[in-house]
């Protein structure tokens, strides 16, 4: 099986780590080719040409608001897609590609630390009802530049809280009501610093805090925290921290591409994400 990364951003670099330990032959394409060709050398695989050369699966790493032109690209040529999170910028781009078949969203936080134990835990009913997921998220870490441009990549509440709110909706289910208080601190125009607060149809809630933005994470004055949070119910409650879970990611997705799995997090679960956030965006007054 060979595979070709698109795009040689953080995302793509991850996943030409890792790739060629788990299938036969990987390439790398960017339109930077100075920048495709570092990572290539980093981890011993070849630079593609162009985004058509042969291959069996396409895995887009690119920002996100190209996201949806450049998968409908790799789905025309007949191979598996796997594209990074958030599925796409706007929520109907995300629609539209939630029906495309041969479609896997590489979320990795879903294939790690207690999302599978906290799934059967809540549907086992031993969290009772409601049950509140309550999460934070302040760290030295930033992302690249694109990231905070509203138009490109949506700002960190889609960059990094679409993780969040996919794991969210593999965990309740369709949300129902949206609140937002974000802010723009950072000098760009995505939020990048604030919280959302969603509601689910069973009567779950999630409170999202991010801030990404704040002068002690620009300044890297403040100690790396990642992110991480807790399920909180009447009678139990579960700590829940996301580590490197790329490498789980692929060997499950690999198995859910040869029909012996199916996927933790679904294409419809990061469209669902993609829409919460702009819902709580437009709560707040933000709105592309």
């Amino acid at each position: 099986m060979n595979g070709l990364v698109i795009g040689a951003g953080g995302a793509g670099n991850i996943h030409a780590g890792l790739l060629p330990k788990l299938i036969d032959e990987v390439n790398i394409f960017d339109v930077d080719g100075a920048r495709a060709a570092a990572v290539a050398k980093r981890h011993g695989i070849a630079v593609a040409p162009n985004a058509e050369v042969p291959a069996d699966i396409a895995i887009v790493a690119v920002p996100a608001h190209l996201h949806r032109t450049v998968v409908e690209e790799q789905l025309a040529l007949g191979r598996i897609v796997v594209v990074e999170k958030p599925l796409a910028l706007r929520p109907e781009d995300a629609r539209a590609l939630a029906g495309r078949d041969n479609l896997y969203i590489a979320e990795s936080q879903c294939y790690g630390g207690n999302v599978p134990l906290m799934r059967d835990r809540i549907r086992g009913g031993e969290f009772g009802r409601p049950v509140q997921w309550r999460l934070g998220a302040m760290t030295t870490f930033r992302p690249q530049a694109w990231c905070d441009d509203l138009a490109v990549g949506g700002g960190a509440f889609l960059e990094g809280g679409a993780h969040v709110l996919t794991t969210a909706r593999v965990l309740f289910g369709e949300a129902v009501r949206w609140q937002g208080s974000v802010r723009c601190f950072s000098g760009g125009t995505g939020p990048d610093t604030g919280t959302l607060l969603i509601d689910y149809e069973d009567g779950d809630a999630v409170s999202l805090s991010i801030g990404w933005g704040t002068e002690g994470c620009i300044t890297g004055a403040c100690p790396p925290l990642h992110s991480g949070g807790a399920l909180i119910g009447p009678t139990s409650c579960l700590s829940w921290w996301h580590g490197d879970n790329h490498a789980a990611m692929w060997r499950h997705l690999l198995r859910c591409i040869a029909g012996e799995a199916e996927p933790v997090a679904t294409v419809a679960d990061a469209a669902g994400a993609v829409e919460d956030v702009w819902r709580c965006y437009e709560a707040s007054g933000v709105t592309l």
